[in-house]
């Protein structure tokens, strides 16, 4: 089984396990999903918006809250906003115990930050990571795990501990089968057994879909 952590597209296919980020509103034919605001569609009235990722986070197909995060390049020029809008989001994964799926431009030493702030138990999950080899390390480190998708800095991906690594189509038509053969040249691994140590990573989460 091939896990994809974070997609916009859906698939059929019986060995392949998406989880769809789908805004506000959850997958309605129990697909597994997660809710959340994404940066880019911040407004001022994000808290009556988030009052409908509230009402979904329960839901037993919601397995993750988000994507949220912090984009300095194309959210709102108000950092303390998205920054409030973030830890709404944290909050509520605490609440309902699920991890939080992050969208981070330039935002990485306010998501570290917060994270320490809030003292999260919750899992934080850096989406369509394509940062330095250093970054990587620094994030692991401090508790993050990293989700690689089609583009990435390969020495990253050889840096990141398996215990804190998945993979993503994100919007990339890629198949996330040509993404996991890709990784596991890299990684000097088969693809079933990297498969395998994704799959453990999805159980440390309390993602349980598989």
């Amino acid at each position: 089984m091939l896990i994809d952590l974070h997609t916009h597209h859906t698939t059929r296919e019986p060995h392949i396990t998406s989880i769809i980020s789908s805004g506000t509103t959850p997958t309605t034919d129990g697909t597994p999903c997660s809710v959340g605001i994404h940066p880019w569609h911040i407004t001022t009235a994000w808290e009556t918006v988030m009052q409908q990722v509230r009402t979904a986070a329960p839901a037993s197909n919601v397995v993750a809250i988000g994507e949220c995060g912090i984009d300095k390049l194309k959210g709102p020029a108000d950092i303390a906003l998205q920054i409030e809008v973030l830890a709404a989001h944290a909050a509520l994964a605490e609440e309902v115990q699920k991890p939080l799926i992050l969208h981070c431009v330039k935002g990485q030493e306010e998501i570290m930050k917060l994270r320490r702030q809030m003292a999260a138990k919750q899992a934080w999950i850096i989406h369509g990571f394509r940062g330095k080899p250093t970054q990587a390390l620094q994030l692991t480190g401090a508790g993050f795990y990293l989700s690689y998708g089609e583009r990435y800095n390969s020495d990253s991906l050889a840096a990141t501990p398996a215990d804190r690594l998945f993979l993503e189509t994100d919007t990339s038509s890629t198949p996330i089968y040509d993404i996991y053969k890709e990784a596991a040249k890299h990684l000097s691994m088969s693809i079933e057994e990297l498969a395998t140590v994704i799959a453990q990573n999805l159980s440390r989460c309390n993602i349980n879909i598989i």
